[in-house]
């Protein structure tokens, strides 16, 4: 009985697709669902938390209902009935279920995430903040910038890589590790270096705290032009001093 339940459990799984997503706060995001058959009916609902429709539209005719920031902007005819939200809100978390013709074809958990800013000039040392529970048996810490790994450390060896691209800038403390701070260092940052930033844990079974860092980066070239404003200013006030101070000398004379 147990392997006839599990054949059916497996046959389910390989019916749809199951995807996770971890997207930033008002940034836009296309979850993929495609229908087949004649003039399918495709449907998307939010299941947890509640049950509501999300968008529901019959492929062969104009028919479609959606709600506020919800679309289907594929080509419904050839059967992409993906569901694009334009701006994320964090309300929007959950999971989501696309059928087609009441059968489920796709499901994806959304979660929603709220990066801490982080903001440094160009050339200078940062610290992008991250905390974990490593005290039991954490194997690893993995940085990712925009989705890609640029930083792995691995307890066992005490060792940290990285990606040719950050030239050794990027940088972890081992002492840090033992207590906790996950943190990363980056020296001489660049503008190239901006974006966000996600710290993983043991195998990216787990986030750190806080789940992601948004790195703002800015040039020199702003910070001296906004020191070359200052430096102007300062000869045109010390001449206005100097011109009412000979005016009022010459007056008392």
């Amino acid at each position: 009985m147990k392997s006839v339940l599990m054949s059916v459990y497996l046959l389910l799984l390989q019916c749809h697709a199951f995807i996770v997503r971890e997207i930033i706060v008002n940034e836009p995001v296309t979850f993929p669902c495609t229908c087949s058959g004649p003039c399918p009916v495709g449907r998307w609902t939010r299941f947890i938390p509640g049950n509501a429709v999300i968008a529901e539209g019959r492929m062969c005719r104009s028919e479609q209902r959606y709600q506020k920031r919800f679309a289907v902007p594929g080509d419904q005819s050839r059967g992409d009935f993906s569901l694009k939200i334009s701006s994320v809100v964090y309300n929007d978390a959950g999971s989501y279920r696309c059928s087609c013709n009441g059968e489920s074809v796709t499901e994806v958990k959304l979660k929603v995430i709220v990066p801490t800013g982080v903001k440094a000039f160009e050339g200078e040392i940062v610290t992008l903040p991250c905390y974990g529970d490593t005290r039991r048996d954490v194997k690893d810490v993995k940085w990712k910038k925009d989705g890609q790994k640029v930083l792995l450390y691995t307890h066992a060896t005490r060792s940290v890589t990285t990606d040719e691209a950050s030239e050794s800038r990027f940088m972890m403390s081992v002492e840090g590790f033992l207590d906790g701070d996950l943190s990363l260092h980056i020296g001489s940052v660049r503008l190239s270096d901006a974006g966000v930033y996600q710290c993983l844990i043991h195998d990216e079974s787990q986030d750190g705290e806080p789940r992601a860092v948004l790195l703002k980066v800015e040039g020199l070239q702003e910070l001296t032009t906004t020191n070359s404003a200052e430096v102007t200013v300062r000869p045109v006030l010390l001449g206005l001093i100097i011109a009412v101070g000979v005016i009022g000398l010459t007056f008392t004379l």
